[in-house]
C-alpha cells in the first residue's frame, strides 16, 4: 500500500472513531502515548489493541502521527512492511506490543 492509497476520495483508511479515542486520550494525557496507555485505552473503549496499533501505524505512515523512541524522542519511520510484519502472525496481542515500547503523538 503507498502513501497516496491511505486517503481514498478525501477519506482516510484508519477507523475514525479510533482515532478520536487516541486523540482525546493524547490531550487529557498531554503527553505521547505508550504501550500502557494504549493498553488502557482498549480496556476503557473495548477495542482490540491491534485495533489501535493499526490505525496509529496508518497515521505515521500517512504524517499525521509519529512513533519515538521513549528514551531519545528520535522520530522511528514506519512503513507498510512494518505493518504487514505486525499481522503476520494474526492478531496483535500484548505480548506482541513489547516490540514497540516507544511512544507515538500527533504531528503537531
Amino acid at each position: 500500500m503507498s502513501i497516496s492509497m491511505l486517503v481514498k476520495d478525501g477519506d482516510p483508511l484508519w477507523d475514525e472513531g479510533i482515532s478520536s479515542y487516541l486523540i482525546g486520550e493524547f490531550e487529557k494525557q498531554q503527553k505521547p502515548l505508550n504501550n500502557v496507555a494504549l493498553q488502557n485505552i482498549a480496556n476503557q473503549w473495548a477495542v482490540r489493541v491491534g485495533d489501535l496499533l493499526e490505525t496509529l501505524f496508518l497515521m505515521s505512515i500517512s504524517g499525521a502521527w509519529q512513533y519515538c523512541d521513549a528514551e531519545d524522542g528520535s522520530a522511528i519511520e514506519l512503513d507498510e512492511e512494518a505493518l504487514d510484519a505486525l499481522y503476520a502472525k494474526g492478531r496483535v496481542s500484548a505480548d506482541d506490543m513489547k516490540e514497540f515500547s516507544g511512544v507515538w503523538s500527533p504531528v503537531i
